[in-house]
């Protein structure tokens, strides 16, 4: 049965992974498949393990009152705990209220040891039934069913269990204590002429506590929940207590978020003129990051978290591995509103595996080096960041608590602080610090602007509306109160430079800025007029002198092509050029009274020539201005397509090459792609606007295709 239009667009947000699915049945299929359940649940908290399991243990179906009579649950959690399941897909619901059924789309379980029980006697042999009864003290007889009814009157006593149990030898009361609590399985190798008669798992084995498969023995769930206790129930618990304190004042996350995102600016514009070189292992080194701090002026951990939201979110790139630099959607997130863009980063940051500032895997002692930004690895700390967060969310406005206070509740909502033990705390530190960084936290609690964007509330009121005015001083400075508006930062960034940005944005005017304006082809007049519109008042009198000299002296030099040419109106100025013990390098000769030849390229001419202090303009091959627009590096790169529910929701035909393809981008599962009669057996693919890349094991190497001209392909 279809999702509603409603429960597909929270399903999708909780597990974009699926965004790609094309239709409504594919969408069912891949629901059901346990190698995407798992990842997902595993990212939910421990209360969400729990229902799970215990769906699993009542076979995959069952009432909320069933559910409800196998859990402990003192805080009333079981019904909020069963809508988050079925937010993420990973239980559907018939019904409401307590006659209500939930049904897992998993029939064999997520779970290889639910509640950290083994099997329950129904799923053992005869064989091991009668082991069973007999070494707890029965006589087996008859059939399976008779003797599967003798070992459950047997483990239903669990006081005469816990007795015999009590009687073991010491070593085999330890291992049963810890196979009946969570480690149902041991295993033991027995090699040929060896003995292991005094083997503790031996003597349970001979005691009818666990039952031998080859090397494994295995302690069945009824015998484990004998152990236990009468009354044993997994307890629904709640997110355990964070210790909070009072903010010293308002947290509304907005400097640092304008700040975050004028930052990525810089970034942004820096690789577009100096791109950022790499190191040959991948990465930017110590020394790069170091220069490229100053030139941005922030701390290299400011640094090393924008490159990697940057990066996260294709606004930079790498050119053959060589260097980063700027893409053609970072224009388009130039163009931007504040607001839009300071989102794009965050949502980058939220998805991104590894904690920029704390770059190590984290699994082990073995894998605490740090990685070189800005490349993505797997890592816990993203699920930790994630969850960090969450438990940032139950804190009352206006409390705060430290990443010490943190981390039990932050160990409850996610198992990554348990699997990546050695670096959990300091990857919930590293959540708190990115968060300052981007506005989205301030001093161990969310700000007004982080909670909003984690609610889904709009934030775009929450940013001061663009400004469209400037205030142009007679000091030849250019102020503008609040956020500039991307056009206008545009044009003052073209014509002056900025000087700082806070509250209010700073530029300045210079020969150097508006000789820059005028080499990009804009006209005196053409500048002036536009400072007028932008102004919040007249254009002052020293800005329009320095215009107007600017222009009077700009093009008095002209360079031209040949070697290259070089020619001036004043005979006084070429001599003057040729004369210069600055400018030997151009081997400037002079051929008539107004012209000179130079022994570099027009391009290195006028680079020359600039830096003597000269404003010398290049000649297109008619005679006429060439402008000089600002190079940029842009590197190439397509937007990933955005979902559409509605579409999933219509649903398309099962079976089609593009219903194949997204299936095999979302599970990573191999497909057979027919391309020009040939079939390309490829793995690892991904989609893009028009093409599909991936290995392909038949040629041995990589593929791209054209999506609109594959016309077969299908999994094998």
């Amino acid at each position: 049965m279809p999702l509603p239009a409603a429960d597909l667009a929270r399903l999708l947000r909780n597990r974009p992974e699926l965004a790609a699915v094309p239709s409504a049945e594919a969408l069912e299929r891949l629901l059901a498949a346990p190698e995407l359940a798992v990842p997902a649940l595993l990212a939910l908290d421990a209360d969400c393990h729990l229902v799970s399991q215990a769906l699993q243990i009542l076979g995959g179906e069952a009432g909320r009152a069933a559910l409800a009579e196998l859990l402990h649950d003192p805080g009333d959690r079981l019904g909020e705990t069963i809508e988050t399941l079925a937010a993420w897909g990973l239980v559907t619901l018939d019904g409401g209220g307590d006659g209500g059924t939930v049904r897992s789309p998993h029939p064999q379980g997520l779970w290889a040891n639910p509640f950290g029980l083994g099997r329950p006697l129904r799923e053992l042999t005869a064989e091991d039934l009668k082991s069973l009864v007999k070494g707890l003290g029965g006589r087996p007889k008859g059939r399976k069913s008779e003797v599967l009814a003798q070992a459950a009157e047997i483990v239903r006593d669990g006081r005469a269990v816990r007795a015999r149990a009590a009687a073991l030898p010491r070593e085999a009361v330890a291992l049963l204590e810890s196979m009946a609590d969570g480690q149902p399985v041991f295993q033991h190798a027995v090699w040929y002429g060896t003995g292991d008669a005094d083997h503790p798992v031996t003597r349970l084995a001979e005691a009818g506590f666990v039952v031998r498969d080859g090397w494994e023995y295995e302690m069945p769930m009824e015998v484990a929940l004998a152990l236990r206790g009468d009354g044993w129930k997994p307890e629904l618990t709640g997110q355990p207590d964070v210790p909070s304190v009072e903010l010293t004042g308002p947290a509304d996350g907005l400097a640092a978020a304008l700040a975050a995102v004028d930052q990525v600016e810089a970034l942004i514009e820096l690789t577009g003129t100096q791109p950022i070189a790499e190191l040959k292992a991948g990465g930017v080194g110590a020394r790069e990051l170091k220069r490229v701090a100053k030139a941005l002026d922030v701390p290299e951990q400011a640094v090393v978290l924008w490159l990697d939201l940057a990066f996260g979110t294709d606004l930079i790139a790498s050119e053959a591995g060589e260097r980063l630099a700027g893409t053609t959607l970072a224009d388009e997130w130039l163009g931007l509103d504040p607001a839009s863009r300071w989102q794009a980063l965050v949502e980058s940051w939220l998805a991104m595996p590894q904690a920029a500032t704390f770059r190590v895997t984290g699994c082990c002692e073995e894998h605490m080096t740090p990685q070189a930004p800005p490349y993505q690895f797997e890592s816990g700390a993203g699920e930790i960041r994630r969850a960090a967060l969450r438990v940032l969310r139950t804190l009352p406005p206006g409390r705060g608590s430290s990443s010490e206070g943190l981390l039990p509740a932050v160990g409850w909502r996610t198992r990554a602080v348990k699997e990546f033990a050695p670096a959990a705390a300091e990857f919930v530190t590293a959540a708190l610090r990115e968060g300052e960084l981007l506005g989205m936290v301030q001093e161990g609690a969310l700000t007004e602007l982080g909670r909003a964007h984690l609610d889904g509330a709009g934030v775009a009121g929450r940013f001061p509306t663009p400004t469209h005015t400037v205030t142009l001083q007679n000091d030849l400075t250019a102020i503008v109160s609040g956020v500039p508006a991307p056009q206008l930062t545009a044009f003052l960034n073209g014509c002056a430079d900025l000087e700082s940005r806070d509250r209010a944005s700073v530029w300045r005017f210079s020969h150097r800025s508006v000789r820059r304006a005028l080499d990009a082809g804009t006209t005196a007049d053409g500048l002036l007029d536009e400072l007028a519109r932008v102004a919040a008042k007249a254009v002052p009198q020293p800005l329009r002198y320095l215009v107007t000299d600017v222009a009077r002296r700009h093009g008095a030099v002209r360079v031209t092509s040949a070697a290259s040419v070089v020619t001036a109106e004043d005979p006084a100025l070429i001599t003057e050029l040729c004369g210069t013990r600055a400018l030997r390098k151009l081997a400037l000769r002079a051929i008539a009274p107004t012209v000179a030849l130079s022994a570099l390229p027009p391009d290195e001419t006028l680079e020359l020539l600039r830096q003597g202090g000269h404003a010398p303009v290049a000649l297109a091959p008619d005679g006429t201005i060439k402008a000089e627009p600002p190079q940029r590096r842009r590197l190439p790169v397509e937007p990933d397509p955005a979902w559409d529910a509605t579409a999933i929701l219509q649903g398309g035909e099962p079976g089609t090459p593009a219903e194949a393809l997204s299936v095999a981008s979302v599970t990573g599962e191999p497909i057979v792609i027919v391309w020009q009669r040939r079939e390309h057996y490829m793995e690892d693919i991904e989609l893009t606007r028009g093409t599909v890349s991936g290995y392909c094991h038949d040629c041995g190497t990589e593929h791209t295709f054209q999506r609109a001209r594959i016309k077969e392909a299908h999994l094998p």
